[in-house]
């Protein structure tokens, strides 16, 4: 994974926020043993917003691959669907590789398979820390709190992480155990049962569902299924592009859960 790491290191550039203007709500909350996080629009900056809309762009040198790549995610989700899953989430490697060979185009060996999707990734789909997330993992490490994601992700995720943060998921403190990501499971949030997941993993452990605050940026796909699963909730409102209040108003997501974070060096504070 070095090579994409390095890819990552050179192709990504410093973003900036933009406020949402929601006003925090930070309540203290006593007997909190590990924190969760949302990756995309929380931990990371992400100019999609945390989402994506809109048509794929063309890969460079792959004319019409933008448009083949979006129908064949949709045959994907299709087929999952069918099979009984809501919340279907592709392997964007297998896309690539079916929309390549649709399109006539060669479909070159895993490894530089990777490599050019990371690049169009880096390229349409740029990405930086979201401003105080690497003060904040090192104070949650330092105070022996537990750490873990449950994150709508692709393989890329891993070497992007570790490209901006400057250091891997294991040096950045999240538990091997405790890393949810949609690619691997073959379903993506707001499904319950990535939440459901980590539940029994962190019980494994002996960490009620009670003592998990999980901070998203989405308050459908993040705060209600966190919530149905017994955690703590946090909404993340540091970032007008990816705040997502879905059909609620402001008030009523504020009302509905345990923190409103509008800078991540707040979280350490409500614990």
């Amino acid at each position: 994974m070095s090579d994409l790491v390095e890819l990552v290191r050179a192709t990504m550039t410093a973003l900036a926020v933009a406020p949402a203007g929601m006003a925090p709500k930070l309540s203290r909350l006593e007997g909190i043993r590990a924190v969760v996080f949302d990756l995309y629009g929380t931990l990371l900056i992400s100019d999609a917003g945390g989402e994506r809309s809109g048509p794929e762009p063309d890969p460079e040198g792959l004319p019409g691959m933008g448009d083949l790549l979006g129908k064949t995610i949709v045959l994907h989700h299709e087929r999952r669907r069918a099979a009984g899953v809501a919340f279907p989430e592709v392997e964007i490697r297998e896309v690539w590789a079916e929309a390549l060979a649709e399109g006539g185009f060669p479909v070159p060996m895993r490894e530089e398979l990777e490599r050019i999707i990371l690049e169009h990734e880096c390229r349409v789909h740029p990405v930086w820390p979201m401003p105080g997330a690497i003060e904040l993992l090192g104070e949650l490490r330092a105070r022996g709190l537990v750490i873990g994601i449950i994150s709508n992700a692709q393989f890329y995720t891993l070497p992007v992480m570790e490209g901006v943060f400057g250091a891997g998921l294991d040096d950045l403190g999240f538990h091997q155990d405790l890393r949810l990501f949609s690619f691997e499971e073959g379903e993506g949030k707001p499904s319950s049962r990535l939440f459901e997941a980590l539940r029994e993993k962190a019980a494994v452990h002996g960490i009620a569902a009670s003592e998990i605050f999980y901070l998203g940026n989405d308050w459908k796909k993040d705060v209600l299924p966190a919530r149905a699963a017994g955690f703590r909730t946090g909404l993340f409102a540091g970032d007008v592009r990816s705040l997502r209040l879905g059909e609620v108003t402001e008030e009523e997501a504020w009302e509905s859960v345990d923190a409103v974070i509008t800078s991540l060096e707040q979280v350490a504070g409500c614990f």
